[in-house]
Formats: C-alpha cells, sequence, structure tokens
C-alpha cells in the first residue's frame, strides 16, 4: 500500500471514530436527560421542601395578609399538600404569564396559581386532577346594560394577560370588542374600578371579592367553566400520580371544600376527574 493510500486509510478511520463517539456522546446525553426526568418527586423528598409557584396577586386564591404573609385559597392547598408530604413549603411569587416558564425550566416544582385547564397549555405541562371549579364571568358597574357578548362590542374589556379569562374572551368575543390586557388581577380590577375599562372577565371568586369592596359593580353574565388543576411538568408521573391521589383524599376528608368555602365562599358539589 502507498503512502497516499495509507494516508487516506487513516483518514477515513479517523472520520469513523469521530462519528463513533459523536453517536455514543449523543446516546449518553440523552440517557443523562432521561434520567433527569421523572424524579422531582424523589427530589422533593429528599430535599425536605415543596417550592410551589403561587400568584399573590390574585384574591381570593393568592395574596398577602395583614401581617405580609402569604394568604388564600392557592396558599391553603399547597399548606396542604406540603403537609401531607411531610415537607416544607416555600412559594415563589409570580405573575400569569411567568407560571408555565418557571415550571418548565425548574424554578418551582409544581404550580398552585389558578390554573385553569386548557388544551392548549397541557401540550407543555401536565395537570392534576381538579382543586375547583371557577366560571369565567363578565363583570361589570351594575347600571350597565351589558347582558350577553354581543353588548360588549364596541366596548373596553380588561383582562388578565394570559390567564384563561384573557383565552377565552379572546375566543368567544364578537369582532368589534376592544379587550385590553394587565399584568395581574390587581391591575385589571383597577382598571374597571377606575372606568378605564367598561367591564372585565374574571372568575365568581373574583367577582364575589369585588362585591365585599363596593355594591356599584356586579356579575353580568357566564362565559364558561374552568376547572383548576396543580401544574406538573412532562414527565413526572410519580408527582402527578401522588398529587391525584393526594387530592382524592383531601376532598374526601372534606378539606378541600373548607378551603373552597373560607376562601372562595363557593363549594363544588364535585371535581372533575380524569
Amino acid at each position: 500500500m502507498g503512502m497516499s493510500a495509507i494516508g487516506g486509510y487513516l483518514k477515513k478511520a479517523a472520520v469513523v471514530c469521530a462519528a463513533a463517539m459523536m453517536v455514543t456522546g449523543l446516546a449518553a446525553g440523552a440517557a443523562q436527560a432521561a434520567d433527569a426526568t421523572g424524579k422531582a418527586f424523589d427530589d422533593i423528598i429528599k430535599r425536605g421542601k415543596l417550592i410551589v409557584g403561587i400568584s399573590l396577586s390574585t384574591p381570593p386564591y393568592g395574596m398577602t395578609d395583614a401581617n405580609m404573609k402569604p394568604a388564600g385559597f392557592d396558599v391553603a392547598i399547597a399548606k396542604l399538600l406540603a403537609r401531607d408530604l411531610g415537607v416544607e413549603l416555600e412559594i415563589v411569587d409570580q405573575v400569569s404569564q411567568a407560571r408555565i416558564p418557571n415550571l418548565t425550566s425548574g424554578k418551582v416544582d409544581i404550580l398552585v396559581s389558578s390554573f385553569g385547564i386548557t388544551a392548549e397549555r397541557a401540550k407543555a405541562v401536565m395537570y392534576s386532577n381538579a382543586i375547583y371549579v371557577d366560571e369565567q364571568m363578565v363583570i361589570a358597574p351594575a347600571k350597565s346594560n351589558i347582558t350577553k357578548l354581543e353588548d360588549l362590542v364596541g366596548k373596553r374589556v380588561g383582562v388578565t394577560r394570559s390567564t384563561t379569562n384573557d383565552t377565552i374572551i379572546t375566543e368567544k368575543a364578537v369582532k368589534g370588542t376592544n379587550i385590553q390586557r394587565f399584568d395581574d388581577d390587581a391591575a385589571t380590577n383597577q382598571a374597571l374600578f377606575s372606568g378605564q375599562v367598561d367591564a372585565i372577565v374574571s372568575g365568581v371568586a373574583a367577582a364575589n371579592a369585588i362585591n365585599k369592596q363596593t355594591q356599584e359593580f356586579e356579575r353580568k353574565f357566564a362565559v364558561r367553566q374552568s376547572p383548576m388543576g396543580v401544574g406538573v411538568r412532562r414527565g413526572e408521573f410519580d408527582l402527578l400520580q401522588w398529587l391525584n391521589t393526594e387530592i382524592m383524599l383531601l376532598w374526601n376528608s372534606g378539606e378541600i371544600q373548607a378551603a373552597q368555602k373560607e376562601w372562595l365562599g363557593i363549594v363544588n358539589e364535585n371535581l372533575p376527574r380524569f
């Protein structure tokens, strides 16, 4: 074999070897990625802490009390979950549009954040069984003659960005409805109070909270029901199974109903299960 032939052979061998190493590396990376998923439940137990994403600017689901401590329905549920896991609870405050990014990036273990169940969100995360079923309501000044979607044409309608309220009214609004989006429920409610918008879309519990502040506004009509669940990263089936078991037990014990009554003023007769 001549020198040129030997050189060509060595080059080919080097290419084959490099390709083999690349394939091996990719396989190893894939194995590591597989090992990194499905471990959240064990990690929470080992860590001794459950990190939960909750919006603390969405009363009565999440807020701070007079002592600046987290409070609300979502906080109550998170406390029950941490209690029965036998771990501490850490709450990460977040705006609505940060919920899924915080979960998928691993910043939080789960979401308990008035997290409406939708098919679109289910492409990115997994849901537990429902912990509450809300209704999306149009809320407007009591003196206004708003009774149906068609009455919102030409009106300014406020919603909190990236919530199910936003999704539902965007889907159902009649052409000519002016939808205005705000970063949190407090800003959306304030827009209604100040006359910046003519109506808002929010949940029944939020509507009840508004009525406690002032009688100038009322629920006009329901747009759609919205079940809420706990958000879990895709692939975390052990954690999801535990959550569904826990939710069933908390429902059977009456603790979910008690939290609904205390914070939302409404008790569901039943909760949908997948």
